[in-house]
């Protein structure tokens, strides 16, 4: 039997996994991972990139710039379609942008704008910046887990069926919807275990000079024969052809003939003939695992939270998930109390449950636009309905308002950047909750526990974020005003209990200056905040802490003593 051992075996090689293997080689922790696939994913899945994600790219070296090149224009992805087929007519259309101004506050919020790129070249690009590639074992196939001398042992099978044991001290599932280690921690997934099932028709095409005027990110094809949804991942060579189904047991092996032809429909004309790259089912569920941990086992991505598309959060909530608990596993390693990662659970199942939430109304929310299609109210859209539509500018009228109602489906950054942890790795401040809709609006604040704001600052002649001065590899204190001899002290006494942490100094008299006007309002000049390696405000002082209250709020934090 070939044995092998590590710090944290990661189970899934997906986005997750990868960007997880990225974390602890730059924490210094030794991690493994275990694939069942022969290598990364081939075809197109996940496609919207948020900005937090690119944010937690960014931090642990993944330039925005690099991802950027490679992404979809965004000159080809500011449209949302309703068609009656893709080379057809236009039923109705959403701009998900409405304004350079709103383009603007949209730039204010994060130095790193939402993308869109398919989840496979995603990966690409999160493998390449793995150091050690070795460490990922393709082929191999994660089965059980037993408990042994305060860590793990790992079952699990090569390619060839041979038993392989890995020992780790901690595991993370991240395999996906059908996960075994979300099995083997007897966690159930809560709520619809249905909601829709659909087949995907990967396809090559390119559709650029057709589609010329009228290009977009998704068309919604609404013939009742061939519905369903285009995803242009590269509208010059890259879809997918996203078929509704009506069933909860959609076929295993589909009819690749009738899924052809149903594809040759939906795109509307015969003389194109798309390159079938694959066909699969799935099924569409709204569902979040009843518990994230059990011991130093965790789930992360879709293997905690499995949610509809619309909306374009899934994926982006799983890198939220490693953030948060990389940091917490170097911690616990470098010595600290274990009880912090129990934190992990009450931080992010929450976050998981309103992403869920929001992303089932998002699904249930488009019948809408059915409904205003089906003119003749006798239950389908047809294609006589559509005709009625275009003649008439009242039906037409409100076939564009139910489309409005809409925009909340591509607007997620309440959900993406206002995420405010409660837990005993927070201090909480006793602020309230900015009023506003928590899903498509989101207003920079200081709040213990929600993201340090971003705004843009200039060090010589390099532009910087507010974000870059957070290191992931320890707690920053930050503060407005000149550091006073006993916050110094403080510090140094902390580093010489082994406490990992630094100050960045954003006063006048500092050689980082602010360049928006709305960085005075931002953060309070009177306050000091003490951020976690993950960004996220662990406590506000009043002035400036000294030893004793620095060091109470740091063993607070870690988990040291009780809240």
């Amino acid at each position: 039997m070939n044995d092998k051992s590590t710090d944290v075996l990661i189970v899934g090689a997906g986005p997750i996994g990868l960007i997880l293997t990225v974390m602890f080689e730059k924490l210094g922790i030794k991690s493994m991972v275990v694939e069942r696939r022969e290598g990364l994913h081939k075809a197109p899945q996940a496609h919207v990139i948020s900005s937090r994600t690119m944010e937690i790219c960014r931090a642990f070296g993944i330039s925005h710039e690099l991802v950027l090149a490679r992404a979809t224009n965004p000159m080809q992805t500011g449209m949302v379609r309703w068609v009656d087929n893709l080379l057809g007519r236009d039923l109705g259309a959403l701009s998900i942008v409405k304004s350079p101004e709103q383009l603007a506050v949209m730039f204010s919020r994060s130095p790193t704008p939402v993308l869109n790129l398919s989840q496979d070249q995603f990966e690409e690009v999160l493998y390449d910046h793995i150091e050690d590639p070795s460490q990922i074992l393709f082929n191999h196939k994660w089965v059980s887990l037993e408990e042994s001398d305060g860590g793990y042992v790992s079952q699990v099978e090569d390619s060839d069926g041979a038993a392989v044991q890995i020992r780790s001290r901690y595991i993370i599932g991240a395999d996906g919807a059908g996960s075994r280690v979300r099995a083997a921690i007897g966690a159930n997934m809560e709520g619809p275990q249905y909601v829709q099932s659909y087949m995907n028709v990967h396809f090559k095409a390119d559709l650029s000079e057709q589609l010329k005027g009228r290009e977009g990110l998704l068309y919604w094809v609404m013939d009742p024969e061939a519905m369903g949804c285009f995803i242009a991942h590269d509208i010059a060579g890259n879809w997918i052809y996203m078929k509704t189904l009506n069933t909860e047991d959609p076929p295993k092996v589909p009819d690749q003939q009738q899924f052809a032809d149903l594809l040759q429909k939906a795109i509307g004309v015969d003389d194109i003939e798309p390159n079938i790259q694959s066909i699969s089912s799935w099924v569409m569920t709204a569902q979040v695992a009843d518990r994230y941990q059990r011991g130093r086992v965790f789930l992360a991505g879709d293997a905690a939270h499995r949610f509809p598309p619309t909306g374009g959060i899934g994926m982006n909530t799983g890198f939220q998930d490693a953030h948060n608990l990389a940091w917490k596993i170097a911690s616990v390693e470098r010595g600290f109390d274990a009880s912090l990662l129990d934190t992990y659970e009450s931080e992010r199942r929450a976050p998981a449950l309103a992403n869920c939430k929001q992303s089932l109304h998002n699904f249930r929310n488009m019948s809408i636009v059915d409904e205003a299609l089906d003119v003749d109210n006798d239950g389908v859209a047809s294609v006589d309905d559509f005709e009625r539509v275009r003649a008439d500018s009242t039906l037409q009228g409100a076939v564009d308002a139910a489309i409005e109602k809409q925009a909340p489906h591509f607007n997620m950054v309440g959900l993406d950047l206002g995420v405010v942890y409660e837990s005993a790795a927070v201090i909480p401040d006793g602020s309230k909750a900015i009023e506003e809709d928590p899903g498509t609006q989101y207003t920079p604040n200081v709040r213990a526990g929600g993201r340090l704001p971003h705004c843009w600052l200039q060090r010589g002649g390099e532009q910087l974020s507010t974000l870059d001065l957070v290191e992931y590899d320890h707690f920053t204190v930050m503060v407005f005003q000149k550091p006073t001899a006993g916050l110094q002290n403080a510090i140094a006494a902390l580093k010489d209990e082994d406490y990992s942490l630094s100050i960045v100094d954003l006063s006048a008299d500092s050689d980082i200056k602010p360049t928006e006007d709305r960085f005075a309002g931002l953060f309070p000049a009177d306050e000091t905040l003490l951020l976690r390696p993950d960004g996220h405000i662990a406590a506000r002082f009043k002035g400036m802490p000294e030893t004793k209250e620095l060091s109470e709020a740091m063993q607070r934090v870690l988990g040291a003593i009780a809240a």
